[in-house]
């Protein structure tokens, strides 16, 4: 089908529009940002989108209605603003420029995506994604029904499928175009918002444009290391157009570390890479709030209400931006009570104003998802960690370009205030340094080996960092200076967290080298969005010092230069050098490689409603369930390690089905395979290419066809039907 070039221009369209009308909220919300609020009107617009089609939907249905009706409530609530308050006005060259990055950014990555589009089994977890977007096509409520686990509600934050599910309903466009189109779609709001921010705390695009390479393209030093080795080697220029583009999410042993351009580069539509691009939006509106001089109800309402969105689309981020919030928040009212109090003089007032703004937000945040809450419950735990914490080398191979500025910025802002304090917190991170040297050379000659010297030594490089930034935020007057600060703080307690304690899950639990695996994972991608933006502000800050400390300038620069390394090779590689015909169709594979299941999957796309489809349980990672991949029809059981994990410690549920459905499959008995399929209500009998290897042939329900109806033939698939 090749580039699809109008389903690319409808989609495109569709994100305009939604951000057209969003725009006089935007400008109502955010006057003291310096583009009045324009870069977040797209991302602002999914989210009331997706809030509003969601709590209509669950008074009146999820239908392609509730969502029209959701863009006609925006529509209205922009059309009052504009008559009460007037006309509105950005900056025309502003808006110009803005649109052309964005656009650019979306064609690019489509076309990137074009050149990668399979929704895969393997390599990734794609099916799991277009598993839940097929599904919620189909719902007709919320909570929405679990495709894999027939009769059962999700047990996942699923906001970020409805967003999809919302823009294809709205387009049109076939899901498995759109899933690439949402790839790319998400990873230019992500930069162009991340623009938006970075052009708001400097006032100079180009560093807008650097803070968004820093957040959503620079990769980590890794990319380097593994382009110097493929040069020690033969085949070189071979190798380089082959490059390996995942040994960069996998630094330190046995969790995982993506950061945003591997997230989009991989493609997967998970939510912790959907939610990046809110975030950022958060990010953008508490920046709003840090730059008022006044308490703003309806911004921070605002912050509540996009706070609270992060819950239901990837809880993760939640805690985290909530904590954030409070802390910006307050520094807020004290600039403001210092400026309005120049007297200092303590006031009730203030801490009333202070402890209403926090609760309000907070509740907001809480109370406007209710509906979502009441039906999903937490049942995972936060415990200490015993052991395996992070090495200096890989955490300096992971974020080695940030902590260089950040240090840079936060000790130039401490070099007057306590001389003893300051040498001190030179001497810790020099001791990290000589440490992170000592690892590398152990690392460079056994690559197999954790060369860890001590369980702790992460310490000595995040509490100088951390003493240091709160000390700057003693002495700091400038706000946007101490929204940096907070920014830098949070990370620093999010790497603390991630050494001491970690969330329980089904991987910790089957091999405890594993326990950190999610909770670094999830947190540290949080962590690259705070410190690259604060990177992209520091080289603005202090780009005077950098031009005059010569070797801090040119040890900047080569940091850039290197970071810049793993997304020039890394894209080549995963597009194959950009070779062959580009399609954004994900499911064209399925043609070629399992072509009697593509005839299955055509079929039962006519079929209506969610009529549960029996197919053989699903192995993690392998060609199995494809019909309700690719339809949305749900299944007994599908992929079981993930419905562990979700639900985990529950599990005997999950492992009843899976035995269940290999004796439907296996026995002889009929009437109790009857009995099976009566208690999971199974409409259909599927047999097709993920059956034959494990259960050889249909033959039961082709004896019996008073019982199943052979519905459909093709090769070696067929589909029963029960006779009720």
């Amino acid at each position: 089908m090749g580039l699809n070039l109008f389903d690319i221009a409808v989609w495109w369209l569709v994100l305009e529009v939604i951000g057209f009308l969003t725009l006089p909220i935007s400008y109502y919300l955010c006057r003291n940002l310096k583009d009045s609020g324009y870069s977040i009107s797209k991302p602002f617009g999914l989210l009331l989108l997706t809030y509003i089609s969601w709590i209509i939907s669950i008074a009146v249905g999820y239908s392609y209605i509730s969502i029209m009706l959701s863009l006609v409530v925006i529509a209205a609530f922009s059309f009052l603003i504009y008559i009460k308050k007037g006309s509105i006005h950005f900056e025309k060259k502003y808006i110009i420029k803005f649109e052309i990055i964005f656009l650019l950014a979306f064609l690019i990555f489509a076309l990137i995506r074009a050149y990668s589009p399979d929704i895969y089994w393997t390599g990734g977890e794609k099916f799991m994604d277009m598993t839940f977007i097929n599904s919620m096509l189909r719902t007709t409520g919320f909570p929405p029904p679990d495709p894999w686990m027939s009769g059962t509600v999700t047990y996942y934050y699923y906001f970020g499928y409805l967003i999809v599910s919302n823009l294809i309903n709205i387009t049109g466009i076939l899901p498995s175009i759109a899933f690439n189109l949402a790839t790319a779609s998400f990873f230019a709001l992500s930069f162009s918002t991340a623009f938006g921010i970075g052009f708001n705390i400097t006032g100079r695009m180009k560093y807008g444009i650097l803070t968004a390479f820093f957040v959503t393209i620079a990769g980590n030093l890794v990319g380097f290391f593994q382009l110097a080795d493929i040069f020690r080697k033969e085949n070189a220029l071979n190798n380089m157009l082959s490059f390996n583009y995942w040994p960069s999410s996998r630094v330190i042993p046995y969790t995982i570390n993506e950061f945003p351009y591997f997230s989009f580069l991989q493609g997967d539509l998970h939510p912790h890479m959907i939610s990046i691009t809110f975030q950022l939006l958060v990010i953008l509106l508490l920046l709003n709030i840090m730059k008022s001089n006044s308490t703003d109800w309806r911004s921070i309402l605002v912050v509540g209400l996009s706070i609270g969105f992060l819950y239901p689309l990837n809880t993760w981020d939640y805690p985290v931006y909530l904590v954030l919030a409070i802390m910006v928040i307050c520094c807020n009212q004290i600039f403001n009570y210092q400026i309005n109090n120049p007297s200092n003089q303590i006031k009730m007032k203030f801490y009333l104003t202070s402890f209403a703004s926090i609760a309000a937000m907070a509740a907001a945040s809480y109370l406007l998802y209710l509906p979502y809450h009441l039906s999903y419950k937490i049942d995972k735990t936060i415990s200490l960690v015993s052991s395996g914490r992070t090495s200096l080398i890989f955490y300096m191979a992971t974020y080695g370009l940030f902590l260089f500025l950040i240090y840079a910025f936060v000790l130039r802002n401490t070099w007057n205030f306590n001389k003893n304090i300051l040498k001190l917190s030179l001497i810790l991170p020099g001791i990290a340094a000589l440490i992170t040297l000592f690892e590398a050379r152990q690392f460079i000659f056994n690559i197999a080996t954790n060369p860890k010297t001590n369980e702790y030594e992460l310490l000595i490089l995040l509490i100088p960092l951390l003493v240091l930034s709160l000390l700057s935020i003693l002495k700091e007057k400038d706000k946007t200076n101490v929204f940096i600060l907070l920014l830098i703080i949070t990370g620093v307690f999010i790497s603390l967290f991630c050494e001491f304690f970690y969330i329980q899950d089904a991987l910790g639990s089957a091999d405890p080298i594993y326990i950190r695996l999610n909770t670094v994972f999830k947190m540290y991608l949080q962590n690259w969005i705070f410190w690259g933006i604060c990177a992209g502000y520091i080289v603005f800050h202090l780009r005077d010092f950098f031009n005059s400390k010569k070797a801090w300038g040119i040890a900047a620069v080569a940091l850039i230069l290197l970071v810049s390394i793993y997304p020039v090779f890394a894209t080549i590689g995963k597009s194959g050098s950009f070779r062959g015909v580009p399609e954004l169709d994900g499911m064209e594979y399925v043609k070629k490689e399992h072509p009697h299941d593509y005839q299955a999957i055509l079929w039962f796309g006519n079929i209506t409603g969610q009529p549960v489809i029996l197919q053989a349980p699903g192995e993690l990672y392998e060609w199995n369930t494809a019909i309700t991949t690719f339809t949305g029809l749900p299944t007994v059981i599908g992929w079981a390690g993930h419905e562990l994990n979700w639900r985990f410690p529950k599990r005997s549920e999950i492992d009843m089905r899976w035995s269940d459905v290999g004796k439907i499959y296996t026995s002889s008995d009929i009437t109790e395979v009857s009995g099976l399929l009566r208690k999971y209500n199974v409409s259909y009998v599927y047999f097709g290419e993920a059956e034959a290897k494990r259960f050889r042939n249909p033959g039961l329900f082709e004896e019996h066809p008073e019982l199943f109806e052979n519905v459909f033939e093709y090769g070696d698939v067929r589909i029963f039907k029960l006779n009720r």
